[in-house]
């Protein structure tokens, strides 16, 4: 093993020292095996597996014949910048193209910190230079195994993986919060535009008139404020920067439906004057007293992305959002529906820039236990 000194008791190693790649092939038919884990089971940065296939329920094809058991390490050969590694926690079958590895001596390299130390910045560079290939690029498991690492003593190693596990735990309990949040929101805007038919209903044709934004070129707008431009810009995907003036006629908090992308049908609410691009939708005129936020939840209950035309450029159109029909319930109820979805919005973005916060945090402590920084 080729060891360079970094500081006392420390080693420098070649991954390939350290680690092997199992191929336990077996036929997925006769192997007794339940489940098989695919790449796009894989979350980007997340080593719990939350998703998987039955083995029983449909053709895999002859790439899934690799066995994996629990503690061993799932990585994803192909496309590496999706940094998809996870922790097998059962025992199934993968396809070749998603390297099962192990370490080869525990007392040199603990199980439970050979994941962490594929999650680092460093590995995922390394990996994502040696990939082959334009359209679909792929690493071959021999250009990882000549990757460099400093390995500190075992007793080290296991206080690391102490702090590691600690904040991921941290980490997935907070995205698990986000996801509850979201799920929450998502009933909730559901409940207030379909529970109250009894009370008769109306279509947004009759309450607003939504119309496009105005023409902005987005491309080099600041990503954050500065004095001559505090203005946000909202576009078909979300916020876009910001801008020196906002657009005639949204001076105060608005609506905005995003008309064009990915996100088309996405709901927005503006905390004040905003510039909305003509890749959105927003409330030029409302035809009668309406508090935006009620009429934000109920679009947002109409899940308007259904409405959608085309695939590689989706788009909805005004008449997608007009013809949705709402609840004809009373300006104060309104109100007070329109403060419980701001309510959870607010919970919402609360827990979307916490779990962002963690994972700033969670990665600037990986790389500096095991990065190149030491």
């Amino acid at each position: 093993m080729h060891k360079i000194a970094v500081k006392e008791g420390w080693m420098r190693v070649s991954f390939g020292d350290v680690v092997r790649q199992v191929r336990d092939r077996v036929d997925p038919g006769e192997s007794g095996l339940e489940r098989f884990v695919a790449g796009e089971h894989m979350n980007s940065d997340d080593l719990r597996i939350r998703r998987w296939g039955m083995i029983g329920n449909g053709y895999l094809g002859p790439a899934f014949h690799m066995r994996f058991k629990p503690g061993q390490v799932l990585y994803g050969s192909r496309r590496t910048y999706l940094r998809k590694v996870a922790l097998a926690d059962f025992e199934g079958i993968t396809a070749n193209t998603t390297f099962v590895i192990e370490t080869k001596d525990p007392k040199v390299l603990l199980p439970e910190l050979l994941p962490f130390i594929m999650q680092t910045d460093s590995f995922h560079e390394h990996s994502k230079k040696q990939s082959k290939g334009s359209v679909n690029p792929y690493v071959n498991f021999s250009d990882l195994t000549w990757y460099e690492l400093n390995l500190p003593p075992v007793e080290e190693q296991r206080r690391i993986v102490r702090v590691l596990r600690a904040l991921s735990t941290w980490y997935h309990s907070l995205s698990d919060l986000l996801n509850s949040t979201r799920d929450l929101k998502a009933s909730f805007c559901q409940h207030v535009l379909t529970s109250r038919d009894k009370l008769g209903r109306v279509a947004i044709s009759e309450i607003a008139k939504f119309t496009s934004g105005g023409q902005l070129r987005v491309s080099g707008l600041p990503q954050q404020p500065t004095i001559g431009a505090s203005v946000p810009v909202y576009g078909g995907n979300g916020r876009a920067g910001y801008t020196s003036k906002p657009l005639p006629g949204s001076l105060h908090p608005t609506i905005v439906v995003g008309r064009v992308g990915q996100y088309c049908g996405a709901v927005r609410l503006t905390d004040g004057p905003a510039w909305i691009t003509d890749n959105a939708l927003y409330p030029a005129l409302l035809k009668q007293p309406t508090d935006l936020r009620f009429l934000a939840a109920c679009l947002e209950g109409a899940n308007l992305n259904r409405g959608k035309l085309g695939e590689y450029l989706p788009l909805i159109t005004q008449g997608v959002v007009h013809v949705v029909e709402i609840p004809a319930v009373s300006l104060p109820q309104q109100r007070l529906l329109g403060e419980r979805y701001q309510e959870i919005s607010t919970a919402l973005d609360l827990a979307t820039k916490r779990l962002f916060q963690a994972e700033e945090i969670r990665k600037e402590t990986l790389n500096y236990l095991l990065g190149e920084v030491l």
